[in-house]
C-alpha cells in the first residue's frame, strides 16, 4: 500500500543529478539543462550545509561552465567573458592567489582547512553581471556555502566571491593525478530597461483619502537584467497633507508593495523627495535588485503607484518616479524617469 507521501521532490532531485552527470560524461555540455536559473532579486546568501567531514587536500582540476542565468544554453568563455581566480584564507580577511582559469591543477593544502574561494570577475568591455544567487543554487553548485562581495585581491575593486567546502572530495580516477570538480557559473545580460510614460491623472476632486493609481511599467528585454539599486519619488510640493504618506504605496520589483513611510523622506525648498534603497543602500552589485526577464518571458513588469490624496480646488502635483542602476562596471547608469500630472481640476 502507498505511504501516502509525495515523492515529487526525490523525484525532481534524481532529474537533475542525472542530468549533471549526463552533462559531465559528454564534455560538460550544460545545454539544455535548465538548473539552477535566477530570475534575479536582491542577492542574499544562505550559508549552506558542509559538503562532508573527511578533510582533503592534494591536487584538484576545476572545470568552470558559464552559462547565462536566463537561458542554460547560452555559454560564456572563460578568460573572456568572466575570470575565474581561486585563493585560500586563513581568516576571511587576507587571501593569497592559488591559481585561474578552467581545467588547471590547484594545489590544496593542508592549512586551508579543506575550504577555497572562487572570485569571479567581469573583464571591462564585457556586458554581463555575475548572478551569485543563482550560481549559489545547491541543486547546481553543492560545495557552495557562502558568498559575499568583497575586493578580495586588494586592487581596489569589489568581486563577487563564493567560499566553496572541498571536504569527502572524490579520489582521483584511474590514470588522472588530481581529483576533478565542476564549477557552473551563471551570469546575467546586461539590458537596457525602459520606463512608460501614463496619461496624466485629472479631474480627481477635492475632499480626503482618494485613491489613485499611476500604472507605471518596466520593459526589460528577454534574456537580460538590469542592477536598479534606488526607487525614488518626487512631489513638487511641501504641504505633504495634500496626499497620505502612510496609505500611498509603490508597487516595486522583486520587493513587493512598499509604503512611502518605509521610505527615506526629504524636504527640498520646493518639492517632497522619497527615496527607497535596495539592500545596503549603497550603489554596488550586492546592493543591487536584478530586474531580469527569462527567455521567452514577459517583458513587462509593473510597478504602480497608489497615491491617496487629500487635494484642494485646482491642486496640481506632479510626481516624478526615478530609478538608478549600475552598468556593467558597477558605475551609474543615468536615471530613468517620467513625471505624471496628478490634478484635482
Amino acid at each position: 500500500m502507498a505511504n501516502g507521501r509525495n515523492n515529487t521532490p526525490f523525484i525532481v532531485l534524481g532529474v537533475v543529478i542525472i542530468g549533471v552527470i549526463f552533462a559531465l560524461a559528454f564534455g560538460g555540455s550544460f545545454q539544455g539543462l535548465t538548473v539552477g536559473t535566477g530570475t534575479g532579486g536582491v542577492p542574499q546568501a544562505i550559508p549552506s550545509a558542509p559538503a562532508g567531514t573527511q578533510e582533503f587536500s592534494g591536487q584538484l582540476t576545476v572545470n568552470v561552465i558559464h552559462r547565462d542565468a536566463l537561458d542554460n544554453a547560452e555559454a560564456r568563455i572563460e578568460g573572456t567573458n568572466l575570470v575565474t581566480t581561486y585563493y585560500k584564507s586563513s581568516d576571511e580577511i587576507t587571501y593569497s592567489t592559488i591559481g585561474s582559469g578552467t581545467g588547471n591543477q590547484l594545489t590544496i593544502t593542508p592549512d586551508m582547512n579543506s575550504i577555497m574561494y572562487v572570485s569571479e570577475t567581469v573583464p571591462t568591455g564585457q556586458q554581463f553581471f555575475v548572478a551569485p544567487q543563482s550560481t549559489a543554487d545547491q541543486s547546481l553548485n553543492p560545495r557552495i556555502i557562502d558568498f559575499f562581495f568583497r575586493d578580495i585581491n586588494n586592487d581596489g575593486v569589489k568581486e563577487w566571491v563564493f567560499k566553496m567546502d572541498l571536504r569527502s572530495m572524490d579520489p582521483p580516477t584511474a590514470g588522472q593525478t588530481s581529483s576533478t570538480i565542476s564549477l557552473f557559473v551563471n551570469s546575467f545580460d546586461v539590458g537596457t530597461f525602459t520606463l512608460n510614460t501614463p496619461a496624466d491623472l485629472t479631474g480627481i476632486g477635492t475632499g480626503a483619502g482618494s485613491q489613485n493609481f499611476v500604472r507605471w511599467e518596466i520593459t526589460q528585454p528577454q534574456e537580460t537584467a538590469s542592477a536598479q539599486f534606488e526607487y525614488e519619488l518626487r512631489i513638487d510640493n511641501i504641504e505633504d497633507q495634500k496626499w497620505d504618506r502612510s496609505l500611498s504605496t509603490l508597487d516595486m520589483p522583486n520587493i513587493g508593495v512598499k509604503s512611502l513611510t518605509e521610505f527615506d523622506e526629504q524636504l527640498t525648498s520646493s518639492e517632497i523627495v522619497y527615496r527607497f534603497k535596495v539592500g545596503k543602500g549603497t550603489a554596488q552589485f550586492d546592493s543591487a535588485n536584478y530586474v531580469a526577464t527569462p527567455q521567452n518571458g514577459n517583458e513587462v513588469v509593473p510597478t504602480a503607484l497608489k497615491i491617496v490624496t487629500n487635494l484642494a480646488t485646482n491642486d496640481d502635483l506632479a510626481v516624478t518616479f526615478n530609478i538608478k542602476s549600475l552598468s556593467a562596471t558597477g558605475g551609474t547608469n543615468p536615471t530613468v524617469t517620467d513625471t505624471v500630472q496628478v490634478q484635482e481640476a
